[in-house]
């Protein structure tokens, strides 16, 4: 007998084959995503065509080029081999803390293991294409980073928001293309501060030697992240002196339960110290052995950013004002105008809201953001990349503003559900356009080589050429 009829319903999706398909969902969309800012960040990688024409750059490759392990077949003692590895004058020793040992010595590693599949050695030249790379996927993973914030202490569109901006950040993109500091330090800092938020919320000893190691080190590719110390304690504090929950609340923090919390705590930080001093010794062992120059190089960073050396390249910054001229170069052209918007006005509202919210994740963020800026801001050179580590964080508070007046515009007009996404369509529009505008540098030749050329077609024998000097000529 034929059966005739509908068909039987199809099962309706179980919650776990649901919740596995948004894993799926979310892990391919931050897959595409990480792909999109690597991309962005290795585009034009020989932009300069070999010139090295950032000094930064081209002092840290020499630096990277001159470290190689001593000759310790002239001496006959373990204790001699290890003297003559710890002396100050060893050449593993960088000899310059103007920048952390750790980025020379990571450079230095993927040298060592390239020319292992060669059959030359890679000059200072050579290792500007690795050290780019470098650069650049550690800026990716700083977007990763910006993403997990965001994700598991705001909301899911909040940290994809985030992270698509900062993806897009013109200034994150034309960093990721020099082999300096700055994108490192930045991944470790936001590092520091993804393990801080878990360590002011739960107070684990794994989140705490975490935070210790990456605390270190960004110590050890940047002196500059010293406040760092500032938000670590803090999430300590927060742990030690709150009741658990998303805000802070300190009442009871007398009883047996929180005197449990505060030992807890007191324990972390001493991991965290301990962690972080390790990294130190292991990433930056001369900075104890040659301590006299590593004070001397912090010293002359010190006079520097404060103009008491007259150094040509600082002159730019006569008469500029504090706070106001980095907050508008980065807002107007290191992320392009409605971003910096954005993220400004993020920041002005996460203010607000974490000071009536008690909110203990906003607590910690801020407790660098705020302290960081006010030191740099302050300086009187004011590079634009020295704002690179706050941007992190000012991303995700642009976000979720972004966010909150999506919700707002949903609520005026509730037939209107696409309206949450406006604002942060607008500003993404905005802003990719702006980063693929910048992209276009990278298209053809550097200014100064086409320039090169230009002179050696045209210019008759013997002309006399007028150029600024400053380390260039």
């Amino acid at each position: 007998m034929i059966e005739t009829g509908n068909p039987p319903e199809r099962p309706a999706p179980t919650k776990s084959l649901r919740s596995q398909i948004r894993r799926y969902r979310i892990a391919l969309g931050l897959f595409a995503l990480l792909s999109l800012s690597l991309g962005l960040r290795l585009w034009g990688i020989n932009w300069d065509q070999g010139g090295l024409f950032h000094p930064d750059e081209r002092a840290f490759l020499f630096q990277v080029q001159q470290i190689h392990f001593p000759d310790l077949s002239q001496y006959s003692t373990l204790r001699d081999k290890i003297d003559a590895i710890r002396s100050p004058d060893s050449p593993l020793n960088p000899g310059s803390f103007n920048w952390g040992s750790l980025p020379h010595y990571i450079l230095k590693a993927v040298q060592y293991v390239a020319q292992a599949f060669m059959d030359r050695d890679l000059t200072g030249w050579d290792l500007r294409f690795p050290g780019r790379a470098l650069s650049a996927i550690g800026d990716t993973f700083t977007v990763a980073l910006v993403f997990l914030i965001g994700w598991r202490w705001f909301s899911l569109r909040t940290g994809f928001l985030a992270a698509g901006m900062i993806g897009l950040s013109v200034i994150d993109i034309q960093l990721s293309h020099f082999w300096a500091v700055d994108t490192l330090m930045t991944t470790f800092i936001t590092a520091t501060v993804l393990f801080a938020i878990r360590v002011a919320h739960h107070g684990r000893y794994s989140d705490a030697a975490l935070t210790g190691l990456m605390a270190g080190l960004a110590f050890a590719t940047k002196f500059s992240v010293s406040p760092l110390a500032v938000a670590v304690i803090a999430s300590f504090a927060i742990y030690a002196f709150s009741q658990p929950g998303e805000s802070l609340e300190t009442r009871g923090w007398r009883s047996n339960a929180a005197a449990k919390r505060q030992w807890q705590a007191f324990k972390g930080l001493a991991i965290a110290s301990a962690v972080a001093l390790a990294a130190v010794i292991v990433t930056q062992p001369y900075m104890f052995s040659d301590f006299s120059t590593f004070l001397g190089n912090i010293s002359d960073q010190g006079q520097m950013v404060r103009r008491i050396n007259d150094w040509p390249f600082t002159r730019q910054y006569v008469d500029t004002g504090k706070y106001w001229y980095q907050i508008f170069q980065l807002g107007f052209w290191g992320v392009g105008p409605i971003m910096g918007l954005t993220i400004w006005l993020g920041l002005a509202a996460g203010v607000v809201f974490a000071w009536f919210s008690r909110r203990k994740t906003d607590l910690v963020i801020l407790a660098w953001v705020i302290l960081y800026l006010l030191i740099t801001g302050w300086f009187d050179v004011k590079f634009m990349r020295y704002m690179l580590p706050l941007l992190p964080f000012l991303v995700i508070y642009g976000a979720r503003l972004l966010w909150w007046l999506g919700d707002m515009l949903v609520s005026i007009w509730p037939q209107r559900r696409y309206l949450v996404a406006v604002p942060a369509a607008v500003m993404l529009i905005f802003t990719a356009q702006y980063a693929l505008s910048f992209m276009a540098i990278y298209s053809g030749p550097h200014p100064a080589q086409a320039a090169s050329t230009w002179l050696a077609d045209n210019a008759a024998p013997g002309s006399k050429i007028v150029q600024e000097h400053w380390e260039e000529g």
